[in-house]
């Protein structure tokens, strides 16, 4: 007589899917930890204890604090009690004769008190360290100093502020083009403006100047030039990655940026308003800087850094109009601002 197994395809599955959750349960507190936030330091105080000593710190909802107490004359402690202000008692350890490791879980922002005293009458000399996680990166910049005091003082508030934790560097371009006409044996003013202004947190800034097709040759060779320069150790240390031969010139990258006197020139100024209308009228005028008989200029500059400016432009040509190209990379340095917690106190 033949027999055939039963099968059982239920259990098989339900076996399968406990499985599965144990090594959901195995791996989870892995990958919790992995987000945690980093260990901030708090204090580290070293103190000899006669009686009752009292530190006061703030913390924040969901913070996890790593508490370290250790005593260095061989005795015991009599007591280490971590305070919710002003009397709820968070953890509590007697007769401490070991270093203490415990992290305590804050459940509610607000000041709490670590209370160490002593047990019989030889004073003994302690250390305890504290570190602080944060539940979340935008509770990071919590101000745990507590500068008041507290029993006079119980209330408080949380308060934030916008604190610059960094700056964030960009090249702005600012490119445009200008026809400059001819004198027409003098029938007509041969000048012009190109007007610019400069970004907010412009910290250094570099143009090139250039005349009809002068400028296309100049920025083909200025890429070549780039190519090159970003392979250099030096390149690696900017901060910031250029996008243009200008813009690395900008930020002060040795770049053999082209300039020229070949072939059509023109006269150039940089200056104000009041500036460029005296030199539009060919009266004496001030300018940060003043170039002729230029085909392909370039120069970088750490003045002016805000504001708004004028090319002024001149040329020498009797019978046809001249183009102009302006480039401009302006390198800016913006704060980057986070919000920092503190507690205030609330005077009655």
């Amino acid at each position: 007589m033949n027999f055939t197994r039963p099968q059982f395809p239920n259990l098989y599955m339900r076996v399968k899917f406990i499985s599965l959750r144990l090594l959901l349960l195995l791996f989870l507190p892995f990958s919790l930890n992995a987000q945690e936030q980093e260990a901030v330091f708090v204090a580290d105080q070293t103190f000899r204890l006669d009686g009752k000593t009292e530190y006061f710190y703030a913390f924040a909802q969901g913070d996890a604090v790593e508490l370290t107490v250790s005593e260095f004359s061989g005795k015991s402690i009599r007591s280490v009690e971590f305070i919710q202000f002003p009397d709820y008692m968070i953890y509590r350890a007697y007769n401490l004769d070991t270093t203490l490791r415990q992290r305590i879980p804050i459940p509610k922002t607000g000041v709490y008190m670590l209370r160490i005293q002593e047990a019989g009458l030889g004073k003994k000399v302690c250390r305890f360290t504290i570190h602080r996680r944060a539940a979340s990166a935008e509770m990071t910049r919590f101000v745990t100093q507590v500068p008041w005091d507290v029993y006079q003082i119980p209330e408080y508030q949380l308060m934030g502020r916008p604190v610059e934790v960094g700056k964030k560097m960009e090249s702005l371009p600012l490119n445009g083009q200008v026809t400059v006409s001819a004198s027409k044996m003098f029938t007509k003013k041969a000048v012009n403006a190109y007007q610019f202004t400069l970004p907010p947190y412009t910290t250094r800034w570099a143009y090139r100047v250039a005349v009809g097709q002068a400028a296309v040759e100049a920025r083909r060779r200025d890429a070549e030039k780039l190519t090159l320069a970003m392979k250099s150790n030096a390149a690696k240390m900017l901060g910031l990655e250029p996008e243009t031969a200008l813009a690395a010139f900008a930020l002060g990258l040795v770049v053999d940026v082209t300039v020229s006197t070949a072939g059509e020139d023109v006269e150039y100024a940089i200056v104000d308003w009041d500036n460029w209308t005296k030199f539009s009228k060919n009266e004496p005028y001030t300018s940060f800087i003043y170039q002729s008989g230029i085909s392909v200029d370039a120069q970088r500059r750490f003045a002016p850094l805000s504001g708004t400016y004028y090319f002024a432009l001149k040329s020498d040509n009797w019978v046809d109009d001249i183009n102009v190209l302006i480039d401009i990379e302006a390198i800016t340095e913006t704060p980057v601002y986070q919000t920092e917690w503190y507690l205030m106190p609330v005077r009655p």
